[in-house]
């Protein structure tokens, strides 16, 4: 077992512990667990891993990604996932937005 996925299970029950939740949720056994670190293509800086991490949520299927995602496509995929947040209706300051782009 990774040692990151162990970190990961040993903070998850400290932080549960802390705010109190450890009682809510039943105990489960993480080594019964085989985890899974798939191969993705990763940034080329240290400013689009959100960009990445979205990307990949967005093309997972079924166990694995639908496609990949292309270094050089990152602006691309910020200019869509901007417009997707402005032009969202959960966006309450959508309005706002539009009245700035006019001036």
């Amino acid at each position: 077992m990774s040692i990151f996925i162990i970190l990961y299970c040993v903070k998850v029950n400290i932080l549960s512990t802390v705010i109190g939740i450890q009682e809510k949720r039943p105990l489960v056994d993480m080594i019964e667990y085989e985890f899974v670190v798939p191969e993705v293509v990763q940034q080329l800086n240290s400013t689009d891993c959100g960009i990445f991490v979205i990307k990949f949520m967005q093309l997972w299927s079924n166990g694995g990604l639908s496609r990949a995602i292309a270094n050089d496509k990152v602006i691309k995929c910020r200019e869509k996932i901007l417009t997707q947040l402005i032009m969202s209706p959960e966006n309450e300051v959508r309005e706002n937005v539009y009245q700035v782009m006019d001036k």
